[in-house]
């Protein structure tokens, strides 16, 4: 019997070697991915760090025109400035484009500054500010930061020309939502970070074809560095006062293009998911709604074309 709990204590022995061995060669090659990826993406990521309460803020600017358009992320976006490419390449051929990234998001610093949306917003209107982009805007947010954008437009009308939501969130998205499964730095986090094991959740053929090797680096680069990172945990645990907020205040009264989905991807069926939008917006005479059969977080790659044509056209029907 001893010799067998010998046996098997030795076997146990050489099995957490080996996985201590594999674990230092994946810590490793992961910081050494890392450096390579980062230097990459210091080099050639789009946009202009600008300082905002002393930190950076990453804003990428493109195109000329009469209106500005600001793409606002939704949550957890790791790189916005390449998430919406497929959007802006598009339409800044007539009008200026931009992309905001805000604190945690993207290129710019993650922070231990506590999150309120009213305090986002500002922080995003300062960034604009540095980057030397006023207003108005035509704010284009995904998914979440539609609660940006409806406090942007509340606190701050004459900024806002109008807001094209990408599949965008609304208050009665987070009623019944439990908050507590989304953001958080954590110890299983902090391995899948440090071992470089979220790698194997980002093969190439995970970004959009369209992508070029570099640019797929950039963004396994920034994932690998920013995945739920403090910043999406502390502004997570801040939506219920964004929402008391938006509700305690006049709709916005700006012309609002929304493009709706399935809401695939986000758990909610069809129905459900698209109540949501429509129990705030049905009594607003300034929505013009277009559905999108595709999922939540595909709108920008799946349906660019149709998404810029059409806002292309609201755009154009701006004060008329």
């Amino acid at each position: 019997m001893t010799k067998v709990l010998k046996g098997i204590q030795k076997v146990l022995g050489w099995i957490l070697l080996i996985m201590i061995v594999i674990a230092v060669a994946a810590i490793a090659y992961n910081k050494i991915m890392l450096a390579k990826e980062t230097a990459l993406a210091e080099k050639s990521y789009p946009g202009q760090p600008v300082e905002v309460d002393g930190h950076s803020m990453n804003v990428y600017v493109s195109g000329e025109g009469e209106h500005t358009i600001v793409f606002l992320s939704g949550a957890g976006g790791t790189c916005p400035a390449l998430s919406f490419e497929s959007l802006y390449d598009r339409l800044d051929d007539t009008y200026k484009t931009v992309v905001v990234e805000k604190f945690g998001y993207g290129r710019s610093d993650i922070v231990d500054t506590p999150r309120d949306y009213a305090l986002m917003v500002d922080e995003c209107r300062q960034a604009l500010s540095k980057a030397g982009v006023s207003a108005p805007y035509i704010l284009c947010p995904h998914s979440k930061s539609g609660l940006d954008a409806l406090i942007w437009a509340q606190s701050y009308p004459d900024e806002v020309e109008a807001i094209v939501g990408l599949d965008m969130a609304f208050p009665a998205s987070y009623k019944d939502m439990d908050l507590s499964a989304y953001g958080g730095d954590n110890a299983v986090i902090d391995v899948v970070k440090a071992t470089g094991i979220i790698r194997m959740f980002l093969p190439d053929s995970s970004f959009p074809d369209t992508y070029t090797q570099d640019e797929k680096a950039m963004m396994r680069a920034l994932t690998a560095r920013g995945f739920s990172n403090k910043v999406f945990t502390n502004e997570t645990s801040t939506i219920p006062a964004a929402v008391e907020l938006i509700e305690s205040r006049e709709k916005p009264s700006c012309p609002i293009l929304l493009f709706l989905t399935e809401g695939g991807g986000t758990g909610i069926e069809k129905a459900e998911w698209q109540g949501y939008a429509h129990s705030y917006i049905d009594d607003m005479d300034n929505v013009t709604v277009s559905e999108i059969s595709c999922g939540h977080s595909e709108i920008a790659q799946q349906e660019a074309d149709r998404v810029c044509r059409e806002t292309a056209e609201f755009i154009d029907g701006l004060g008329r």
